[in-house]
């Protein structure tokens, strides 16, 4: 029986538990594109719209948690407050403490768009992630064509019509995957860390399903999902 278990173990796909929620985003057309990509790279995919749900489904140390979601104070404007009561929302220390502790056991966490907005209660958030939104600096042009550069170059520079966010302002201790440039210069858009034994992306790319859907930000979702589910080793540690 032991044998038997740990062929079964090992031939389980790796997972995706992406939680999909929040304001005025097309999240559920942007998670289905997002998870076409996941069970395209291999990956077992499970969409859910309560966080709460996405955390007690991972396994931990294992999975890959997806946070593809807008949830925040919404206090920084009033253009904001008729829409507070629905959407506004807070991470808990305890959710933070799970999410943390998945990604230190060896766990992968991608973080997409509007996630690196979400959860401002909470620094430990972009803490974790290593960078994200700032309300007293950051910003994005409109929707619009934006050119990425991928960083090292395994894709060559293409075109995509998405919000090039401005002034994320990664760690130090992360590694810019790719730049956007929607004639302001260069952002970082998107960038991986390690923490733990665990790993993080950020691609702050996928507005929409167009986005998802561009030839050139598939390749670096593929080569994001499959780092996110390699495992450390001694030698990378």
């Amino acid at each position: 029986m032991t044998g038997q278990g740990a062929a079964v173990h090992e031939a389980d796909p790796p997972r995706l538990i992406l939680y999909s929620d929040g304001y005025n985003h097309p999240f559920a057309q942007s998670s289905e594109a997002l998870a076409d990509i996941a069970r395209g790279a291999g990956m077992a995919v499970t969409v859910t719209s309560d966080l709460a749900d996405a955390l007690a489904r991972l396994r931990q140390g294992r999975d890959v948690l997806g946070i593809n979601a807008l949830r925040w104070s919404m206090t920084q404007f009033e253009r904001y407050a008729a829409d507070r009561p629905h959407w506004a929302g807070s991470l808990s220390d305890g959710h933070l403490a799970a999410m943390a502790g998945h990604v230190t056991s060896g766990g992968g966490l991608l973080a997409m768009h509007t996630a690196v907005i979400c959860w401002d209660n909470q620094p430990g958030w972009l803490e974790l992630l290593g960078g994200g939104w700032n309300w007293n600096r950051s910003y994005h042009p409109p929707l619009g064509p934006i050119t990425v550069q991928p960083l090292p170059a395994f894709t060559a520079p293409f075109e995509i019509v998405d919000e090039a966010y401005h002034h994320l302002d990664p760690a130090v201790d992360c590694e810019i995957m790719a730049t956007a440039d929607a004639g302001e210069g260069a952002q970082p858009v998107v960038w991986r860390r390690r923490r733990g034994s665990g790993r993080i992306v950020v691609d702050a790319l996928g507005h929409d399903a167009r986005s998802l859907g561009a030839a050139g930000h598939v390749a670096i979702l593929e080569a994001m999902l499959s780092w996110l589910c390699e495992k450390e080793t001694a030698h990378d540690a």
